[in-house]
């Protein structure tokens, strides 16, 4: 009986503290509720404003490994120059316009004088080999020249980055859109035009990137032979006959002031030393003179 007794009362005492317990553990959540709502959109305030370190130290960690960057497509810029003989200037621009066009290209810039023809041409890059083979038969091919430059990292690059700023674009928006105080909405509103006007800058320049990598740039010079015009009249070379007569025009007056800088600084000094000598041996001085006169004496 006494053993059942004890039973009961401990069960009655931990029965007491449990309750004692719950108690105070509801005064504690409601004492701190409050405080921890308060911590929690602090700390979501702090992440929006740190938030531009982050994707930054993404971004320089996130780089493609070793085997994605070989399974990666070269990005090259094709460059070319031609040089043309063509015997009619009129005849070769159809021509050129027409190689431009069986290529899917463009002309982006041109230029005429009346002895040649500067075209720019944009060809699809997975054309250029062909149309610079090819360029042959608008004319007597002078000089041919083919450059190309290697962007793929700087595009890669560069498309990292816009998908970083995207992803940071949206996380601000997010926090902007929970955001409960006024200065944390003015900051993240800042950082969202920051982040707006970089990521805008940046698709432009991958705009141009994109351009130049799908199109080449082929310069195309085609010229009549030298002294010649469209009818085949070859022109005497007046221009060089003249060059060489105001030359020689120069180098006369050259010659002349050069000569009369040697008179005047030379020849001078040795005219007036050569006076000098006279007037102190026989002019007024006569010091020689005199001295001839006394050994005749």
């Amino acid at each position: 009986m006494k053993h059942l007794l004890r039973k009961s009362a401990a069960a009655l005492v931990a029965a007491f503290l449990f309750i004692s317990c719950g108690k105070n553990q509801a005064v504690k959540t409601e004492m701190f509720a409050p405080m921890a709502k308060t911590m929690k959109m602090s700390a979501r305030a702090d992440s929006a404003m740190n938030v531009m370190q982050d994707m930054a130290f993404e971004e320089s960690t996130e780089l493609p490994s070793e085997s994605e960057q070989q399974r990666q497509d070269r990005k090259l810029i094709y460059t070319g120059n031609l040089t043309i003989e063509v015997s009619n200037l009129s005849d070769s621009k159809s021509s050129v316009e027409s190689w431009i066009k069986k290529f899917g290209g463009y002309i982006s810039d041109s230029f005429e004088n009346t002895s040649s023809i500067r075209i720019t041409a944009k060809i699809p890059s997975g054309s250029f080999s062909q149309a610079m083979q090819e360029c042959g038969q608008i004319g007597k091919l002078k000089s041919k020249n083919i450059n190309s430059s290697d962007v793929t990292e700087q595009f890669y690059d560069l498309d990292t980055r816009l998908s970083t700023r995207k992803v940071l674009l949206e996380r601000l928006k997010k926090y902007l859109s929970e955001a409960k105080d006024m200065q944390d909405m003015l900051k993240i509103e800042t950082k969202i035009n920051d982040v707006t006007s970089e990521l805008e800058r940046m698709q432009g320049q991958m705009n141009r990137l994109k351009s130049q990598i799908d199109y080449s740039t082929i310069y195309v010079t085609a010229e009549l032979p030298v002294n010649q015009n469209e009818s085949g009249f070859v022109m005497p070379d007046t221009n060089s006959q003249l060059r060489q007569f105001f030359a020689n025009i120069l180098n006369f007056f050259v010659k002349f002031i050069f000569t009369a800088l040697y008179i005047v600084i030379f020849g001078v000094p040795s005219v007036l030393f050569l006076m000098l000598i006279y007037w102190l041996g026989f002019g007024k001085v006569g010091l020689l003179r005199k001295l001839f006169a006394r050994i005749r004496k």
